[in-house]
């Protein structure tokens, strides 16, 4: 079983813009700081925790990025997250239903988009969301997983043709 393609979220965009974020917060609290100096000790101490709230999620947003991957493979797509005891959710290509392409206008903006494929057995919701793939990689993922579920629907009980 070869993987054909392995898919990671694209966190860049995020961390670009939390960054974003923490300048304007150290210069909003130094402005204030300047300009009210009675309360620059307490406007400093509140600076310093968005500064440390910034810092916590660019690294979840790293954390994920490290430990989540999405495999598609000719016969699955697994959806694998976590370090330790990773979680690992797989659903053959033959189970799958639909394909569903999201993109926000956030999403568009940032050239993001999250695939959600869908089975007959997904109680509710969708059976494995692939979140924030760059769109490049989307959009040659949904081919790729069409041709497969054509390939697998076509070729039931006769030879198909391997790419």
């Amino acid at each position: 079983m070869e993987i054909l393609m392995r898919l990671k979220p694209k966190v860049r965009p995020y961390i670009v813009m939390i960054i974003v974020l923490a300048v304007l917060v150290i210069i909003t609290a130094l402005a204030l700081a300047a300009a009210f100096s009675e309360y620059s000790y307490v406007i400093l101490m509140v600076g310093l925790l968005i500064l440390l709230l910034c810092a916590l999620i660019i690294m979840q947003q790293l954390y994920r990025r490290w430990y989540t991957t999405y495999d598609i493979t000719d016969t699955d797509v697994t959806s694998r997250f976590g370090v330790f005891a990773p979680d690992e959710h797989v659903v053959p290509i033959d189970e799958i239903t639909d394909i569903d392409v999201d993109r926000s206008v956030f999403g568009i903006i940032l050239g993001l988009g999250d695939i959600n494929i869908d089975t007959p057995s997904a109680e509710k919701g969708y059976e494995i969301t692939m979140r924030d793939i760059d769109a490049a990689e989307l959009n040659k993922a949904v081919e790729l997983l069409r041709s497969l579920m054509k390939q697998r629907k076509g070729g039931k009980g006769s030879d198909s043709k391997t790419q």
